[in-house]
């Protein structure tokens, strides 16, 4: 046994969860095996068990997302770590407090020709916050004291506005066991955490909620309470444009805007008096072509240091909490806003009965979606993938129960099927994914198989196949008939049946034109086929009959 290492590996391991760092997900090797052995033997540390680290890394966003509590990740040295780069990159845009801790060869192994050492140092540079290369284990008190060091530093992004990705690269020397006499330096005593709050100067936004007609845009608000900002806009009669990613449609707020996304591809001469943005940009590409061309005041409210700015740069930043700056602002004396909130209020109620209608008589993957959203309950988890389900979501989740759910900050198709799966250790999950990015991830099923019986994740998993890559027919790139199929359609003629089947899940079949049930018990994919073509063809037609519509109405 290796004392020096032991005396390393359990003081580090204690010290991440003393940080609140309560879950691992390893993905096995050898050269993690100290790190590994100390998780296994803390009494309070919950680990999981990926042999994909690319998979698992996403896994590990699944868990954060359904806890808003930091997750490590854990692999052998050389190229395994080279497959966590998309999911760092993806939780860096998202502010997730990842720990990504890379096993290494010692150094004297490094650049020499060695099997397994590729240079793991900064190999993550562009996408955490924090990142340190750790000693070679040893009997000094001063290698636990840079443990100590190293820890509260990177605690400083573990929650806050500087939350996000943080890197441990640390090298280990045969002999590789830790002595599990020594179990006791694991003993559970938690840190106190620190909150982040920061105040403001209420003058500074005076001049701008004083006008009129002011619109609140709320995005991936990374589960922030909304409290205060529903409460503003009761006070204040100030609409809220709510992103399905907001955690607040199903709220049934009178002024909350659920047809954001239909609305502004209909209605693109709304001039507001002022727009406040809350969180991350929103999925509709409409909103933010608006946002980009208003000339109002634009307020940005995003809990972090560096401000995400797209789609244009606000007139003031504000580094705090949406509930913090409502709170704040709520007692300052409203305008008169009657008609402006009743103008939004009907527009919303009309397009809400549109899609309602369309949905009850048009079959395409959006009313297939919709059929789903009217089976949620209240806190369901709806995963959606990257390409059309979000956008569906954005469209057809007017007035649902459940909360939908996506990895919107680098915006890929990376490990959606494993980071549902992360969730779905925690919360009943329902993922609907498309044909090419369910493909792109079926090796993270491999968790659920690898799960004991009692230990199942409450997922079902509904594949919208339409054979292909339906998000690129609403693009210019379709009009180029003689290149689309080959290069952007790209169909697979996949039998889902059989992934069902190799990886123990459950097998239902529907076509768009069905009646789509949920299975009540979890562990289905639920196959839905559609045609392409059709789909466009659907989606067209429920704007151009929205047009009329509103036309009528307004």
């Amino acid at each position: 046994m290796n004392d020096a290492l032991t005396k390393q590996v359990f003081h580090f391991v204690k010290s991440l969860y003393d940080y609140g760092i309560h879950e691992i997900v390893i993905s096995p090797g050898s050269r993690s095996t100290p790190i590994a052995i100390a998780c296994e033997l803390h009494p309070e540390m919950t680990t999981y068990i990926h042999p994909d680290e690319r998979s698992a890394a996403f896994y590990a966003l699944g868990l954060m997302k359904a806890t808003n509590r930091p997750v490590a990740i854990l692999c052998t040295s050389g190229t395994a770590a080279s497959n966590y780069v998309p999911a760092v990159s993806e939780c860096f845009i998202s502010n997730m407090p990842l720990v990504v801790i890379t096993s290494d060869r010692p150094h004297e192994l490094r650049n020499v020709g060695a099997p397994q050492a590729i240079n793991q140092v900064g190999m993550y540079r562009n996408f955490v916050q924090y990142e340190r290369d750790f000693p070679i284990a040893d009997d000094a008190s001063e290698t636990l004291q840079f443990i100590d060091a190293v820890m509260m530093q990177a605690s400083t992004f573990l929650s806050g506005p500087m939350k996000g990705p943080v890197h441990f690269n640390i090298p280990f020397r045969e002999p590789l066991m830790p002595d599990a006499a020594l179990q006791g330096m694991l003993t559970v005593e938690p840190k106190v955490q620190v909150s982040y709050q920061k105040a403001f100067d209420v003058n500074t936004v005076k001049g701008i909620i004083s006008r009129q007609n002011g619109v609140i845009i709320a995005g991936d608000c990374q589960q922030e309470d909304l409290t205060q900002m529903l409460i503003f806009s009761t006070i204040h009669n100030v609409p809220i444009i709510a992103d399905p990613l907001s955690q607040i449609r199903h709220l049934k707020h009178p002024n909350v805007v659920t047809t954001g996304d239909s609305l502004f591809k209909v209605l693109k001469s709304i001039t507001p008096g002022y727009i406040i943005r809350v969180g991350n940009a929103v999925v509709s590409k409409a909103i933010n072509q608006w946002i980009k061309a208003s000339d109002a005041p634009q307020i940005l409210v995003q809990p972090r240091v560096q401000p995400y700015t797209f789609p244009k740069v606000p007139d003031l930043f504000i580094e705090i909490t949406a509930n913090d700056f409502f709170r704040q602002v709520a007692e300052e004396k409203p305008v008169n806003n009657q008609a402006w909130i009743k103008f939004w209020q009907t527009i919303n109620d009309v397009v809400i009965n549109h899609i309602i209608q369309h949905a009850q008589t048009v079959r395409d993957e959006g009313s297939a979606t919709y059929q789903i959203f009217k089976q949620l309950q209240q806190d369901d988890v709806v995963f959606l993938g990257n390409s059309m389900p979000i956008r569906d979501c954005d469209t057809f989740f007017t007035h649902f129960e459940g909360q939908p759910y996506c990895n919107r900050g680098a915006n890929g198709i990376d490990g959606v099927v494993s980071t549902a799966l992360g969730m779905a250790r925690h919360k009943k999950v329902t993922l609907i994914i498309g044909d090419i990015s369910f493909y792109h991830d079926m090796n993270g099923l491999i968790m659920d198989k690898l799960s004991s019986n009692e230990h199942k994740h409450q997922i079902n998993i509904v594949v919208m196949n339409n054979n292909g890559g339906g998000i690129f027919s609403y693009l210019p790139q379709y009009e180029d008939k003689a290149h689309f199929e080959r290069l952007f359609g790209t169909p697979l003629d996949l039998d889902f049946e059989q992934t069902a089947t190799l990886y123990d899940f459950k097998y239902k079949k529907f076509n768009v034109f069905d009646e789509i049930t949920l299975p009540k018990a979890s562990g289905h994919i639920i196959e839905i086929t559609s045609d392409r073509e059709e789909n466009l063809k659907a989606h067209q037609q429920l704007l151009n009959d929205l047009k009329v519509k509103l036309n009528a109405e307004l």
